[in-house]
């Protein structure tokens, strides 16, 4: 395994991070986790020099306004391991109040079975409410914790956007370490390329989420993007080439993917091992640039199946109405429209959304899911 300094926080971090939002689950409810599979993977993971496990109060729920439970299932696998470095988030957008901050973090600390949050991340913030936490104390309650010893790092991640970033940096001076998007097809939005450079000139540490835009980049590609791929003679599969784009950069100091079967963990340390900075050559990244142009081309929907916006209060399957319409790009339309028919129930479609707009607010992606529900709803011909 690779390690990389992330920032001034000193820690000698392994370059793959494991991401726990998307764990193996033995039905299709988020809550009813895998244990016996999670805790062969951790295992692995640690015995493989992987030492960053990044969690979060809302992962592994059926409702975000309760608490997931990848906390206390990573707290009680990985209690009694020495040189690990845990990170966990607190919900943004539910930051009002001393109470909440103090009854959600001392929460955290009983999830995870410790005293202490070695990194602490204040979760997604964004550009529509950053002013509103801002002013409800946000930076009052980081310096408290920080004081009274229950968080170490004070991190922050967003999907926002540069200047949103920039802002947040410019009006605290204890921040350490930020965790945002970055892959070969969004490096120019969300915040972008530009922003993780911007932090490393900072001594911040960077890691880095949604590597495999939630598994888009190592699915099924359109002709165009296979082809575009076969003119390169690296003989790199879809996954190198979507870490090896992050792990070339030297601004990239740890990279979160969110694993959910023992095989993945293994190819994914299997990558990081061979990794280093500058492994890619300018005909490699020719070759990105010119994927990334083919999808923009596609004008499909960058959603990453986070589940975020779930659920919908009228039934809507938000996540797989735009996985189906995503598909349904690459391929026939008559052959996956029957495939949208089958793999989802009348009620769950597209065309029950009622545009209440509930589900926009809570979307890291910043996506008008009204209004792609209403593509989505057209396009099937519902």
């Amino acid at each position: 395994m690779k390690y990389r300094t992330l920032g001034k926080t000193g820690i000698k971090a392994s370059i793959l991070g494991f991401g726990t939002m998307r764990l193996p689950i033995l039905d299709e409810n988020p809550e009813h986790v895998d244990i016996k599979q999670t805790e062969a993977m951790v295992e692995y993971a640690v015995d493989n020099g992987v030492n960053i496990f990044d969690t979060a109060l809302v992962y592994h729920t059926t409702d975000r306004a309760k608490p997931g439970v990848s906390e206390p299932i990573i707290g009680e696998i990985l209690n009694g391991y020495d040189n690990i470095h845990i990170s966990t988030k607190m919900p943004s957008w539910n930051i009002t109040s001393w109470e909440y901050f103090d009854d959600t973090l001392d929460k955290h600390l009983e999830r995870l079975q410790t005293d202490s949050i070695e990194l602490f991340f204040v979760h997604s913030i964004k550009d529509s409410y950053y002013e509103d936490i801002k002013n409800a104390g946000l930076y009052e309650f980081v310096d408290r914790a920080l004081s009274d010893g229950r968080i170490e790092h004070a991190c922050f991640s967003t999907h926002g956007s540069y200047e949103l970033l920039s802002q947040i940096l410019d009006d605290y001076d204890k921040w350490e370490c930020v965790l945002s998007q970055l892959n070969y097809l969004d490096y120019e939005e969300n915040p972008g390329l530009e922003a993780i450079k911007k932090i490393h000139d900072l001594d911040m540490g960077t890691m880095i989420m949604e590597p495999l835009r939630g598994g888009q980049l190592v699915g099924n590609h359109p002709k165009s993007v296979e082809d575009t791929f076969s003119k390169s003679d690296r003989n790199y599969n879809y996954l190198e080439w979507a870490f090896n784009y992050l792990w070339d950069k030297e601004e990239v100091n740890c990279v979160l993917s969110g694993m959910s079967s023992f095989q993945q963990v293994k190819e994914n340390i299997a990558l990081a091992d061979n990794a280093d900075v500058g492994m890619l050559t300018d005909e490699d990244k020719q070759i990105l640039f010119e994927v990334k142009t083919e999808y923009e081309k596609l004008n499909n929907i960058p959603c990453t199946g986070c589940n975020y916006c779930m659920p919908c209060p009228f039934g809507v399957n938000i996540p797989k109405c735009f996985k189906e319409y995503n598909m349904d790009l690459l391929q026939d339309d008559s052959f996956n429209s029957v495939q949208y028919k089958f793999h989802l129930h009348e009620d769950r479609q597209a065309h029950n959304c009622t545009s209440c707009r509930k589900c926009e607010s809570l979307c890291p992606q910043s996506i008008h899911i009204s209004d792609e529900l209403k593509k989505v709803e057209e396009h099937f011909g519902m």
